[in-house]
């Protein structure tokens, strides 16, 4: 199977060109395609509406699922073209949304103390994130991956993120960050993935390291007024 590479939200798209064995690629990779549109108007939806009110969850669940199914096919996507870096970002995509559903999960649930579940998934990211630091790290200094620095970027961003995650579960719940807070992180952290996507792919002319990380730049002091915003209606109390 032949294959021309480029990239959609931190996760791959894949050109599959016409050949016998692309019959299970292409229906992959257009389900891939329709869900990330899907995702980036749902995560708009819920960014635009009103935090906890019925048509923000509606938006945030259609958002999860749907970018649920991008990091669930952009894993068989990458291994065929044979990108490890795509594949690398699919975990990292995937892990903000899972932690953020867990989030609020939990306090839904009312769940106060840690499961495997909590561990795994932050173990997982954990893992990933010291791999992606320490390939993007080789890569940017010998040379050898053009993107390496925002790889070594996304993976402190995902690690930290994970650690800063496990301490929080693991504290008394009068001691944690309020739930809305590592909600709001972990959610919009993975919406700024989805709009890399989009920057990516079709600005074209910026260059990939505006690109890639132009996103980040802006999105995390929108993340951080969100919070600050919505602390009087959420209140303090933690979860």
């Amino acid at each position: 199977m032949s294959m021309s590479r480029s990239t959609l939200d931190g996760l791959s798209l894949l050109v599959v060109e016409s050949s016998g064995d692309t019959i299970v690629a292409d229906p992959i990779l257009w389900v891939h395609i329709l869900a990330g549109v899907i995702a980036l108007l749902a995560g708009l939806a819920a960014i635009v509406t009103l935090k906890g009110g019925p048509r923000h969850n509606r938006a945030g669940k259609i958002y999860g699922v749907t970018m649920a199914i991008v990091v669930v096919t952009a894993f068989p996507l990458s291994i065929w073209a044979d990108n490890w870096f795509l594949f690398a970002i699919a975990v990292f995509t995937g892990y903000l949304i899972a932690a953020g559903y867990r989030i609020i999960l939990r306090r839904r649930s009312g769940v106060r103390e840690p499961t495997a579940t909590d561990y795994a998934l932050h173990s997982a990211m954990i893992v990933t994130g010291v791999g992606m630091i320490g390939v993007g790290g080789y890569g940017t200094i010998t040379g050898a991956m053009d993107l390496g620095s925002v790889l070594a970027v996304f993976g402190m961003i995902g690690g930290a993120l994970a650690v800063r995650e496990l301490r929080q579960i693991r504290v008394s719940a009068p001691d944690r960050t309020p739930w809305f807070e590592r909600h709001i992180a972990f959610m919009g952290g993975g919406y700024i993935a989805t709009v890399t996507a989009t920057v990516t792919v079709n600005l074209t002319m910026v260059p990939p390291l505006v690109r890639w990380l132009g996103p980040t730049l802006v999105g995390v002091p929108l993340i951080f007024y969100a919070i600050t915003k919505y602390e009087p209606r959420f209140g303090r109390p933690a979860v």
